[in-house]
């Protein structure tokens, strides 16, 4: 592993450590967020309301499946990419796509059931984002990929190589929720001030 990997993991690890201790999400809590579709409900809270250069974002979430079936999601995975034209960082939680075509590790919610998560990642920002308060990150969106028919993969083993056929079946049963965004505060290691959006809180969380 690259040093400069080796360095966001370990950044990753320690702020998964820092809020592990969280059990549950706040549900009057201004950064919390929530999306449902087809039976299936997201609560996700953030740890912090700001974002800075190089730090990850620490997201605590919570999947409950209301729906008659079983679903799955691939817990360990997460990703944070940003949109310079709409200044918000998408929070991705979950595989649409098996990275290298491998199967990931996944956690079933039978119906009816709940199950709480910590996850964080560290978003790539341009050069814009981070240098000039035209364009620093507003809010964040959280996006959790499921898996609505996970009874094709039983017998998959994480980090097996998928077949063409499971591979399709993948897409064939991925599905993403969007929760609502929540508005961030953006500070700059170089200015250390806050940009625009800093005083801007979400209504109907």
């Amino acid at each position: 592993m690259k040093r400069s990997g080796l360095f966001a993991a370990l950044l990753t690890t320690l702020t998964l450590t820092a809020f592990a201790s969280a059990d549950s999400i706040d549900m009057d809590d201004p950064r919390r967020t929530v999306g449902r579709e087809d039976n299936v409900r997201i609560d996700a809270q953030l740890v912090k309301d700001t974002v800075t250069p190089g730090s990850p974002i620490g997201v605590t979430w919570q999947i409950e499946n209301l729906s008659a079936n079983p679903i799955a999601v691939a817990d360990k995975v997460a990703d944070a990419t940003y949109d310079a034209d709409t200044q918000t960082i998408t929070f991705a939680i979950g595989a649409e796509v098996p990275q290298d075509g491998k199967m990931p590790h996944v956690v079933t919610v039978k119906p009816g059931e709940k199950k709480l998560f910590r996850s964080g990642a560290i978003p790539a920002l341009s050069a814009a984002a981070t240098r000039t308060s035209l364009a620093p990150p507003r809010y964040v969106q959280v996006k959790v990929s499921i898996l609505r028919d996970p009874a094709a993969f039983a017998n998959t083993r994480a980090d097996e190589v998928l077949s063409d056929e499971l591979f399709d079946k993948w897409f064939e049963a991925n599905d993403s929720i969007f929760l609502n965004a929540v508005p961030v505060r953006f500070s700059s290691r170089e200015s250390g001030h806050n940009f625009a959006g800093a005083d801007q809180r979400g209504g109907g969380f």
